[in-house]
């Protein structure tokens, strides 16, 4: 919002401003002949502004004056700059001119600049901002109006090579919707940095707030750039626009800076999988990235902040999609009227995830059990508000299909809880006890069907119902031990599948290797008395090996006493030997056979960093490791209340081992 007491926004006393420049008119070289009435003439304007929000230009003052249009430019340019304070005060104003043919991608061919002069009245106490004010809301439309009516998106592929040429060129800024705008500001009569600044402040900082507030541009802050200039990033708000520009960026990373980065030897082989979620990447690289790269390191520092913004949207998205979703399917249990089995839900036509499910039975509106026979596992939900409507459906079904499984499941609910009104926990009552009668014992039953009391008395149903409940709890432990054991198939079949494919593809790799080494025979005879990569003096060949002995100790002691160790730990027991990006660079370039690493799923806030561990520790516990881990992760799927944590470790540990341990050579 534009600040009342900017001090470009000063002006004259009015009294003062009228003898001053009367004084001018009077001069006897004649110099200043007719100022007076430009004044004149630019007061009556500002006298009406108000009514039609209009203030004039050179073009109306020179008619209206009938002063020539040389001495009508000096005469304001006079009063508006040389004059301390100034006298009328010089303001900008853009206009929407729909009509006008043009480019719909440049916005100068629909939005037209318009100088124009203020000189404040009496009522304004010295200051032209009510006339900015209202000259900046004009603005602010006519933007919005090119905005919603005319623009034209230039498309994802010119937005790359637009953004490539600006990187190269070192003038990213060029790229910002507040560059493009900034540019219908250029005013003719501005011609200092101080003249030229103060339209910056009055005008385009305002306007550039409206329009983020109106939800026309982004906003978002890069307080790391090295330039003033790219340091608040204002973009047009158009969520696919947004999403191109940080594709472009991740595709400039990826094609120009990486590859430049790797031919340097700081960084190794990126699989194309790992570009989809760039984040870990991006911040590497920027890691190796100081002032000297200029832009490049800057496109990376807002790439980053784009990633987050975007992650967050996306995780914001999909909250607000899964509530969508439970409010959907809370709509269809209450009016189901009826217990729903959990297994015959679907989202979006697929099965419900298991977090989803979770959500889903966490609401406080729905009631849930499971329930089991001899032959099937179900899980059943019921809305709180269709209970009345269940007991009469449960009725329903227990008078023509002979079935008491609803009876059952409401009274495993104990629906009669969320019952205010005596009927239907009568009717409930009334129906469980009819169900109940084929499990009264043999003898007695027949008597009272021979007798025609097929009634099972009050005393008689604690016991039944205990005897019902016991072979549930036998029924339910069966059916979860069996339901565990074709979970364990699947995943071993899934595992066996994806070993099978790794196997494939790396024979097939092998193959095509074997190719390549044939056909370029000779040259490989000719690279034979290269030097290595890896190759030094030998003082330093023998501190690099010192190096990493040092480190496999580090990690060889922590596997020993139960620690997973990862860089933060090996840096810390360095004492200050390397620093992080140091260390990193050196096991990359030095560690490679030595050391390995694996990340732990699922758990990225204990576990930020991938846990390390040395070849030869592997050489040597692999197998005692690897039965350990095996033995854990089948304890926690087999535990009653899994630890979640230990789960995801020793599962990380397996994938780990499993991919890297027939590999190893004893």
């Amino acid at each position: 919002m534009l600040d009342p007491n900017l001090p470009e926004l000063k002006v004259m006393d009015y009294t003062a401003c009228l003898q001053k420049v009367q004084a001018m008119d009077s001069r006897g070289d004649f110099s200043y002949k007719g100022i007076y009435k430009v004044l004149l003439v630019i007061f009556e304007w500002t006298d009406k502004f108000l009514q039609n929000k209009v203030l004039p230009n050179v073009e109306q003052i020179e008619r209206d004056s009938s002063i020539d249009r040389d001495r009508t430019e000096n005469y304001v340019i006079d009063l508006s700059y040389k004059q301390n304070p100034a006298i009328i005060k010089k303001l900008n104003v853009l206009e929407f001119h729909p009509n006008e043919p043009g480019d719909p991608e440049n916005p100068k061919t629909y939005i037209k600049h318009n100088t124009v002069f203020a000189r404040p009245t009496t009522s304004d106490g010295g200051t032209a901002f009510r006339y900015a004010l209202g000259l900046n809301e004009l603005s602010t439309s006519a933007i919005k109006g090119w905005f919603n009516e005319k623009r034209k998106y230039v498309g994802k592929e010119k937005m790359r090579k637009v953004i490539k040429a600006a990187v190269d060129a070192n003038r990213l800024f060029d790229t910002y919707a507040s560059t493009e705008l900034g540019n219908l500001f250029q005013c003719p009569y501005d011609k200092t940095k101080v003249q030229k600044d103060a339209t910056i402040v009055i005008h385009l900082k305002p306007i550039l707030k409206q329009l983020v507030d109106d939800k026309i541009l982004f906003f978002f802050r890069n307080d790391s750039a090295s330039r003033p200039a790219n340091k608040s990033v204002f973009l047009y708000n158009r969520p696919s626009e947004i999403s191109d520009r940080y594709d472009a960026y991740v595709d400039y990373a990826k094609n120009t800076i990486y590859p430049a980065l790797k031919n340097l030897g700081v960084m190794g082989e990126i699989t194309e999988d790992s570009w989809n979620s760039p984040k870990n990447i991006l911040t590497e690289i920027k890691g190796y990235m100081n002032e000297s790269y200029g832009d490049q390191k800057t496109l990376m520092e807002e790439c980053l902040v784009l990633n987050e913004i975007i992650e967050k949207d996306r995780e914001k998205e999909e909250k607000q999609k899964r509530k969508q979703q439970i409010e959907d399917l809370m709509a269809f249990l209450a009016e189901a009227g009826r217990i729903v089995e959990v297994n015959l839900l679907r989202v979006s036509g697929e099965p419900l995830t298991d977090e989803f499910r979770a959500m889903l039975l966490s609401q406080p509106e729905v009631l849930y059990t499971e329930y089991a026979d001899k032959r099937v596992f179900n899980e059943f939900i019921l809305h709180k508000s269709c209970i009345p409507q269940a007991i009469e459906s449960a009725k329903r079904t227990f008078q023509i299909k002979h079935s008491d499984l609803e009876i059952r499941v409401l009274n495993q609910m104990n629906v009669t809880l969320h019952l205010n009104d005596e009927s239907p926990k009568r009717l409930l009552e009334e129906i469980e006890a009819q169900s109940l009668f084929q499990f009264l014992p043999f003898f007695t039953r027949l008597w009272r069907m021979i007798m025609g009391n097929m009634t099972v008395h009050k005393f008689e149903i604690p016991p039944i119902k205990a005897r019902l409940q016991q072979q549930l709890a036998k029924d339910l432990a069966s059916q979860k031990v069996k339901k565990i054991s074709q979970e364990k198939e699947k995943l071993v079949k899934a595992r066996l599948k994806e070993r099978e494919e790794a196997e494939k593809d790396a024979e097939r790799k092998s193959k095509q290797s074997h190719s390549q080494t044939n056909s370029s025979n000779n040259a490989q005879d000719d690279d034979e008395d290269s030097e290595p990569v890896k190759q030094g003096s030998p003082e330093e060949e023998k501190k690099w090996k010192e190096s990493i002995e040092s480190i496999v100790r580090i990690l060889d002691e922590a596997w020993e006493f139960g620690v997973y160790p990862d860089r933060e730990y090996v840096l810390s027991k360095l004492n200050g030997k390397f620093t992080e990006e140091n260390l990193i660079f050196f096991l990359k370039k030095f560690g490679g056979k030595e050391i390995y690493s694996f990340p732990i799923r699922n758990q990225r806030e204990k576990f930020p960093w991938p846990i390390l561990i040395s070849t030869g520790y592997l050489k040597r516990h692999g197998k005692k490791l690897f039965d350990k881990v095996s033995a854990e992760s089948e304890r926690q799927r087999n535990d009653k209340f899994p630890n979640q944590e230990k789960f995801d470790i020793a599962e990380s540990q397996l994938d780990f081992l499993n991919r890297i341990l027939p590999k190893l050579k004893p």
